[in-house]
């Protein structure tokens, strides 16, 4: 991986090693006996968050929570125990009651009508193939009671962060946001009349954070472990007059990672600026181009939602019939990608905070073409979904946390790039606008339809870039809204990418679904331009 000199892998918390030896023994509690209909696994979870804003007001917040999920799978039916309580009397009395329940429901004369599940072996997943970043970490003699780790390379150990740090880099960044925005209204007001001079901003928030995500799941042929640091810093500009501009960075990784870079310190300071100065747009169709930040949000919504197994399995989602009916949904530049083992990115050597080596029911990480050229594949699945559709299992099964049901969610979703560069899309743009900032997004999966917020539009005149800002006709965001379907055969060009696996740049963030539960979704691509767009 590009930039690793000085990286190590991130470890094991120590003081969590007693209790991951005590899994296999209540896993084995609840199987003991049941190994041909019943299949058992634990899964553990630490989570620490830790927050600090500097702003007029400054603020910090830290917190720790930690379970472990019992799940037995019986006749086509998941059973679950849940518990906080981690002292290895709680959880082994937990796992006795748990399967002492099981029996009652399930005795010996019981009648299994589903068929049982059989987990893959280390030797069937390695041969199946899986990425570099996977393989190298699982040790050559790996059998089911090896204790394996998978770890994300870091310069600075997540383990060690502390408040103090997340402080002086958070004020640090601020004082030099502001000196940014200073510096341009002293220039720009150089050539402005006196009644339309650029005020100074009200305030500057940086926030910087670190979420460390440490998690163990066994079954009867695992038993792994992997530790997820996300790191990020946001930086938003607060006009005199209320417009906000915000500028995320960061990604999988330690705090080293969480460093505003040029494109982002001019969101939330110039284009903040530029925003108090905006014209509205009129609404209409228009050419567009989207940026990473806003060509993710289409991609998780046109068919991440659309592709969620659990979706199919409830008839929620347009998509089953089309991929069953082999109906082609855009041209052959829509390809979206679900991709959960990425730990690069177009330029950065850090992968998005909706990586993980595994998922929440010990699926490894495996790149999956969602929509190829157009054509829907099977779709993103969790145990339960892959069971009940009879499709393959893919590593989308999430948590918000352990306290919170599983879901079939996406991890990493985004446009495959293509062969231009984002000069070359500006110039073939005769009146349109260019969309580089997000504002969030919906999908009607069953009806096909999406709108996609940009924070703002930079406008384009006979392929250039006017300078001109605009803000949505109310002075808010814009929306960009259209059925799917036409909207991914409207794709006209896409920009290309420097990353070796041709993976484009992938944003933080961050999905809710059903009752908005909230999960780690990176989306992104490539910039792209779309014929015409419904934007108001």
């Amino acid at each position: 991986m590009k930039n690793s000199q000085n990286k190590t892998r991130a470890t094991f918390s120590d003081n969590l090693k007693n209790l991951r030896k005590l899994l296999p023994n209540l896993v084995s509690i609840l199987e003991d006996g049941k190994q041909d209909n019943w299949y058992a696994s634990a899964w553990l979870e630490s989570n620490r968050w830790m927050m600090y804003t500097a702003a007029i007001l400054e603020n910090s917040q830290e917190s720790t929570d930690r379970g472990v999920v019992l799940r037995v799978f019986v006749d086509g039916v998941c059973y679950e125990r849940a518990s906080n309580k981690l002292d290895p009397e709680s959880l082994t009395t937990l796992a006795k009651d748990f399967r002492g329940d099981l029996d009652k429901k399930h005795p010996p004369s019981y009648n299994y009508t589903k068929k049982a599940y059989r987990p893959l072996t280390w030797q069937e997943e390695i041969k199946r193939g899986l990425s570099a970043e996977i393989s190298t970490q699982i040790p050559s003699n790996v059998n089911a009671s090896s204790e394996v780790h998978f770890g994300v390379l870091c310069g600075e150990d997540p383990h060690k962060t502390k408040m103090d740090t997340l402080k002086e880099r958070a004020s640090f960044a601020r004082k030099n946001l502001f000196d940014r925005a200073n510096n341009f209204i002293v220039e720009e007001n150089k050539t402005r009349s006196s009644d339309n001079q650029y005020e100074n901003l009200s305030d500057i928030r940086t926030i910087m954070r670190q979420i460390l995500e440490i998690s163990v799941f066994v079954d009867r042929e695992k038993n792994i472990s992997q530790i997820l640091p996300s790191s990020s810093i946001v930086a938003v500009g607060i006009s005199k007059c209320g417009k906000t501009s915000l500028g995320v960075c960061g990604g999988l990784g330690g705090l080293e990672i969480a460093t505003l870079d040029e494109e982002s310190s001019d969101v939330a300071t110039i284009n903040c600026l530029r925003l108090t100065k905006a014209d509205r747009l009129i609404p209409g169709r228009y050419q567009v181009i989207t940026g990473p930040d806003v060509t993710g949000v289409i991609a998780h919504e046109a068919f991440g939602h659309t592709q969620e197994g659990d979706t199919w399995m409830k008839g929620r989602s347009i998509a089953e019939n089309l991929h069953n009916n082999k109906t082609k949904v855009g041209n052959d530049q829509a390809t979206i990608v679900n991709h959960p083992d990425m730990f690069s990115k177009d330029e950065h050597h850090y992968g998005s905070n909706g990586s993980h080596f595994f998922d929440h029911e010990g699926e490894l990480g495996r790149k999956q073409q969602i929509l190829d050229k157009g054509m829907l594949s099977t779709p993103m699945t969790d145990f339960i979904s892959a069971y009940t559709l009879n499709v393959s299992r893919t590593s989308n099964g999430k948590r918000e946390s352990w306290r919170r049901p599983l879901m079939a969610r996406q991890t990493n979703t985004y446009f495959t790039p293509g062969d231009k560069t984002l000069s070359e899309l500006i110039s073939m743009v005769k009146h349109g606008h260019l969309a580089r900032w997000g504002n969030g997004g919906m999908e009607d999966p069953k009806g096909g339809s999406l709108t996609a917020g940009a924070a703002y539009f930079e406008e384009i005149i006979d392929g250039k870039l006017t300078g001109k800002v605009l803000l949505g006709p109310s002075g808010g965001h814009i929306e960009l809204s259209d059925p799917v379907f036409s909207l991914l055969d409207k794709i006209v060009a896409k920009s290309k990418t420097v990353n070796a696996d041709n993976i484009p740049d992938v944003k933080l963030g961050g999905c809710g679904k059903y009752h908005k539960e909230g999960v780690n979704a990176g989306c992104g691509g490539p910039y792209i331009l779309w014929q015409d767009i419904n934007c108001g």
